[in-house]
């Protein structure tokens, strides 16, 4: 199995919660036999979609933009699976990943058909699979702040452009790097890494395996309490910062 791995948070490594479940995935993968690139948007040049149609009309299935975009279609083309994963921010995907969805618009032909009643536009590399996992977070504590992605993924799906597979969201994510939370964290991290390895493995990830990923693990009450104690922390931290200047 050939997996494309799409990283789209603007954070890098070590500080990204979004990253630290990729990773985990990732590595379960690999321990199965699959074969793993990861495309991190944060090191490739990608501009901004203009809208030109170059890629539909002048030249079909090439931009005319010049950039690193080429190299990541494909990758893109060649992988049985796609790993989506990008923080939740504003109640939406980030910049960055939509900036390289957007141009992903390449993928698809200019003509119309109906898909469950509605227009939308036919794939141009049919004979590869269309199948995504989505692995995302945020910092809210409720699941419920998922649902805008949820549906914008779902409505995607039904017009034909891509298959779920799962969909992976982890919230609260800012509270795993808390020291109380430390067990959690790992606890979570080794659910993840056992994900990628039931997918390869069944093709599915089980039912249990994302109940320990997608576990409450503090309550409203405690979240906005140390949520809110952590913020008046920093701002003040930086007030004192002002004032030595």
């Amino acid at each position: 199995m050939k997996i494309a791995a799409v990283y789209g948070s603007p954070r890098r490594g070590k500080i990204s919660k979004t990253y630290w479940l990729l990773d985990a995935f990732l590595a379960g993968c690999r321990e199965e036999g699959a074969e793993v690139k990861l495309i991190n948007l944060n090191e490739y040049n990608i501009k901004f979609c203009t809208g030109c149609y170059t890629c539909w009309t002048k030249t079909p299935g090439k931009c005319a933009l010049k950039d690193d975009m080429p190299e990541i279609i494909e990758i893109l083309k060649e992988a049985d699976l796609e790993v989506w994963a990008f923080p939740m921010y504003f109640f939406g995907p980030t910049a960055l990943f939509k900036n390289f969805l957007d141009r992903t618009m390449i993928l698809a032909e200019p003509f119309f058909e109906l898909k469950d009643g509605i227009c939308t536009h036919p794939m141009r590399y049919e004979e590869k699979s269309k199948d995504k996992i989505i692995i995302s977070v945020c910092g809210f504590p409720e699941m419920d702040h998922f649902k805008p992605i949820h549906e914008w993924l779902k409505f995607m799906e039904g017009r034909g452009l891509l298959h779920i597979k799962a969909e992976i969201y982890r919230p609260a994510a800012e509270f795993l790097v808390a020291p109380p939370f430390k067990a959690k964290k790992e606890e979570i991290l080794a659910a993840m890494k056992e994900a990628g390895r039931e997918y390869v493995r069944e093709g599915a990830i089980r039912e249990e395996t994302m109940r320990i990923i997608q576990q409450d693990f503090i309550d409203q009450e405690t979240f906005i309490q140390e949520g809110n104690r952590y913020w008046q922390w920093e701002i003040d931290r930086w007030r004192a910062k002002r004032e030595e200047e």
